[in-house]
């Protein structure tokens, strides 16, 4: 499947195992026949870059995208324009939709906070978490009632829906710059860093609980660059849902599969 721009984000279909959809730098929204790697449909509204797409898990025809143009909108499969739009004040990073309940999403965005917003009700968010210092680059859910936001800040911090104030901030990863991605299993949490590896979390826990380190690749005119003089990353991470085996991949490309034992 080929794309005219710079891919951003993807997001699979729960039910329709064909349907995947990509947001890219263009601020497209596009969807895709995985089976046969056409484009089903294609939404146009973003005026910049769209960096972040998400599929519901409760309406497999509802998904939501964040750009750079500071608005969240919500699209249906089955139309061609967007269905909701929630005006954020600053570029939106990250969205994600809550795995339990279908009207309710979160955002992270360049005002340093994380938003939770019901659906039915976009002119108002349900609460706004703020702690983070710097961008909130991606918010994944835990289950349905707490969030784990990363930022460029090098922190990943815990959230409940219900309640104002930061659960828990978990420190050891390098991130200042990059999307480093983040994933969540359970009570665990993965994300990349900025000096090559990946770093795993336990909610109950502030602190790395293990990182597994990248090998770094060099040219032969590189050969005696020092390590940590490299500019590599984890760039993404996923887990396999329901098991210990993650994936994880790096800013040269290489791609791993990892098992936490």
């Amino acid at each position: 499947m080929l794309c005219n721009s710079k891919i951003s984000c993807i997001s699979w279909n729960a039910y329709h195992k064909g349907i995947l959809a990509s947001s890219d730098y263009e601020g497209n929204v596009t969807l895709w026949d995985a089976f046969t790697g056409s484009v089903s449909r294609i939404f146009q509204e973003h005026q910049k870059r769209c960096w972040s797409i998400d599929f519901n898990k409760m309406d497999p025809k509802l998904l939501a995208s964040g750009s750079d143009d500071a608005k969240v909108k919500l699209w249906s499969t089955n139309m061609n324009q967007s269905v909701t739009c929630i005006e954020a004040k600053a570029n939106v990073c990250c969205v994600k939709f809550n795995p339990s309940k279908v009207y309710n999403i979160t955002f992270g965005s360049a005002d340093h906070c994380v938003h939770y917003y019901d659906l039915r009700y976009p002119k108002k968010a349900l609460n706004v978490f703020k702690g983070h210092k710097k961008a909130v680059s991606y918010t994944k859910f835990l289950n349905s009632e707490e969030i784990v936001s990363a930022s460029t800040d090098s922190q990943l911090k815990l959230w409940n829906v219900n309640k104002p104030n930061c659960l828990r901030t978990f420190t050891g990863h390098i991130n200042e710059k990059n999307f480093v991605g983040l994933t969540a299993n359970d009570d665990y949490i993965a994300c990349g860093s900025e000096n090559n590896s990946l770093s795993v979390y336990y909610k109950g826990l502030s602190k790395q609980l293990l990182a597994f380190k990248f090998d770094t690749i060099r040219s032969v005119l590189e050969s005696d660059k020092r390590e940590e003089d490299s500019n590599e990353f984890v760039s993404a991470v996923a887990w396999r849902t329901g098991s210990n085996v993650c994936v994880a991949a790096n800013s040269q490309g290489t791609i791993k599969i990892l098992e936490l034992v």
